[in-house]
């Protein structure tokens, strides 16, 4: 079985399981109070900010409210035959229906209650309330259906269930058009007001509130029976108008107020009177404008289908990228449930998958970063033993300069040997020779790691190191430079204390050159060896070498020489063909910073030199190295060529020789 960190190094893998742990996840919640309260708010958002509707022409709330109870100082219950006169205003002014969201389970006086009837009769358009009682005990549950008094309720044309199903919060949001068996107050009135509708008893969904409370057109109920001030007939006629109380009180005190919230409640903190909502029910029902939600087995389907998408999508970017996709998924589902609640009445809950497809994303950024750690500590261990730590951290941070594997680029290699160690180690034991190479490495290679380079390896004596990579620099072949008069300066104080214990005196000597290689990992991922490989390099080995027979101890080529020789100040050598190359190169001693050639008046002078050199003007090339010994004494490059000047005199070259000279060993 693959382990836990390979499958999780797996990013497509990766992004599938977190996918599925997501969606096991969140497709509970869905079902919980948590999940429902969520997406509950977020519908209320949306009802909120729905764009307004006006007020549906064809109801007619007529409220008893507060200005009534005022106005007609009388307690509740009133007197049936106000009912009555109320009735018949409103047959007067022409109303089409008449709806009563009042229950009068019970006869009161036989005069008031003939009144009543008659009235009801009468009108021919009235719907009556019904409502259903709980009984609870320790024992049992038990629904009581309190209905109209038998003779109001016979001349009556519809009686119904004057109820509304408010969600798990308490608020209410959608309908239904049949509550245990009966026939709802809204159902039955919208049938008789459009009877040409053929509304079905099994239809529900959500409310199509055209707004907050006081939405629907509303007149209280002493304004309709107020004989010195009637309503005016238009506002009433064709109409259906709904009684009922508008108090935010009860007007029962052992009765609770008919009063809910809506999805408006949470702006506003204004309740909807139940009246009111049967209103907002109707006017749904004849516009046929409920609105449907989406089915839990399609929305579970989407979660798990999405949540895989989205996990194999953010597992193939980076975090950054994942934000930006992250953001414009997010505009695309509240955007997409915006729209379709809005513009087409379907609600599709988009919290716990908008938040599902956060946590898809936060859990493959936490495994991005968790594998980037991995990598950066694997770099950093990787790279700390070749490279000096301001390198390491710089490489750390963009891991997109660096590719494993190898890639052409140039750089500045050099070669460090000790002169005659060979003959040295012979006569030492193995625990003083270490600890002479140690003392050696460890100054030169702090020199070159302070300046950027880079250690490729240890061979014997000699130092391999290279300027240039892993990060690219424009600089390599002035930092190389820096390094090798560095690493000279550095040699004193080693020399000093070697001699001091007893040791020979011991040179070192270098050469570099700066050309293209190609820079990578040798090997498999567990071992391997970060390595410069090419011409370039070889070239820089020969070059090392050619000191012995110039006599000094720091060469370059020539393209180091031309990429340094602004800050630098180098002396031109020769032109030599090494071992194994058939390009000549020319050979530059470096001697120090620009700064410096004041402390070098011969250098004109070995130019020149070297000039009648190439001409073949031995007598004239002759003096003038006798004039830079006599300036310079003992200088090497001048005492190599008097002797070969020396020879050349007795011994010409041939025709075709053009002042290269060829190199028989490394």
């Amino acid at each position: 079985m693959p382990s836990f960190s390979k499958i999780f190094s797996k990013p497509w893998l990766r992004g599938l399981l977190l996918g599925g742990l997501v969606f096991w996840l969140l497709s509970p919640l869905s079902f919980l109070p948590l999940g429902h309260f969520l997406e509950n708010r977020a519908l209320d958002f949306c009802y909120q900010w729905r764009p307004g509707v006006s007020s549906p022409p064809e109801i007619l709330i007529v409220g008893i409210d507060e200005a009534s109870f005022q106005e007609l100082r009388r307690a509740w219950p009133w007197p049936r035959s106000w009912h009555a006169r109320l009735l018949q205003r409103l047959a007067e002014a022409g109303a089409q229906v008449v709806v009563f969201d009042v229950v009068f389970a019970d006869p009161t006086q036989e005069e008031e209650d003939r009144e009543l009837i008659k009235a009801v009769r009468e009108t021919g358009a009235v719907v009556l309330a019904q409502t259903l009682e709980s009984v609870e005990d320790p024992k049992f549950r038990r629904q009581i259906l309190v209905t109209p008094f038998s003779p109001l309720a016979a001349a009556a044309r519809g009686v119904g269930l004057a109820l509304v199903t408010p969600d798990a919060d308490g608020v209410v949001r959608r309908f239904h058009a049949s509550l245990a068996g009966q026939e709802t107050l809204a159902l039955v009135a919208a049938r008789l007001f459009r009877p040409d509708l053929h509304l079905s008893a099994s239809q529900g969904g959500l409310i199509d509130f055209a707004g907050p409370g006081r939405s629907l057109e509303t007149v209280s109920y002493y304004q309709v029976i107020d004989p010195e001030r009637p309503l005016p007939a238009h506002k009433v006629r064709g109409k259906m108008v709904l009684i009922g109380r508008t108090l935010e009180a009860g007007v029962d005190p052992r009765g609770q107020a008919d009063a809910f919230p809506t999805p408006h409640y949470s702006l506003t903190g204004q309740t909807m009177a139940g009246v009111e909502l049967q209103g907002h029910i109707i006017h749904t029902l004849l516009q046929g404008s409920s609105g449907s939600t989406c089915s839990d087995g399609v929305r579970i389907a989407l979660f798990l289908i999405i949540f895989l998408a989205v996990g194999y999508l953010f597992a193939r970017l980076t975090p950054l990228t994942g934000l930006i996709a992250l953001l414009c998924l997010w505009i695309i589902l509240f955007g997409t449930t915006v729209y379709l609640f809005f513009v087409h009445r379907f609600w599709f809950p988009p919290v716990l998958l908008g938040a599902g497809v956060f946590l898809v994303y936060g859990g493959n950024s936490l495994g991005h970063y968790f594998l980037v750690a991995k990598d950066r500590r694997w770099l950093r261990q990787a790279f700390s033993r070749y490279v000096s730590q301001s390198l390491v951290e710089m490489i750390i941070s963009h891991p997109e300069e660096l590719r494993l594997g190898g890639k052409e680029v140039e750089v500045t290699v050099l070669f460090s040997d000790l002169a005659g160690f060979t003959a040295i180690s012979e006569n030492l034991s193995p625990e003083s020779l270490i600890h002479l190479l140690n003392e050696y490495f460890s100054t030169m290679t702090d020199i070159i790691l302070t300046c950027r380079g880079t250690v490729d390896k240890f061979i014997g004596d000699a130092i391999m190191a290279f300027w240039g990579a892993p990060l690219p620099a424009r600089d390599h072949a002035l930092t190389a430079c820096k390094a090798a008069l560095a690493m000279q300066e550095a040699l004193r104080p080693l020399q000093t204390a070697w001699q001091e214990r007893g040791l020979p005196l011991l040179m070192a000597r270098l050469g570099f050159h700066t050309g293209p290689a190609i820079v990578g990992n040798v090997g498999s991922r567990d071992r391997f060896n970060y390595t410069v490989m090419g011409d370039t390099v070889n070239l820089a080995s020969r070059l090392e070498g050619v000191n012995k027979v110039y006599g000094t101890t720091i060469l370059a080529s020539e393209t180091t020489y031309q990429q340094a020789a602004d800050a630098f100040l180098f002396r031109e050598v020769d032109q030599v063909r090494v071992k194994g190359r058939q390009q000549p190169v020319t050979i530059y001693e470096l001697l120090g910073r620009r700064e410096d050639q004041g402390r070098f008046p011969w250098l004109e002078t070995f130019a020149a030199a070297l000039r009648s050199y190439r001409q073949q003007q031995w007598d004239q090339a002759s003096d003038l190295f006798r004039e830079v010994l006599a300036q310079r004494p003992g200088d090497p490059p001048s005492l190599c060529f008097q002797r070969r000047l020396e020879h050349y005199q007795h011994h010409p070259p041939s025709p075709e020789w053009c002042g290269v000279y060829s190199l028989d060993s490394k």
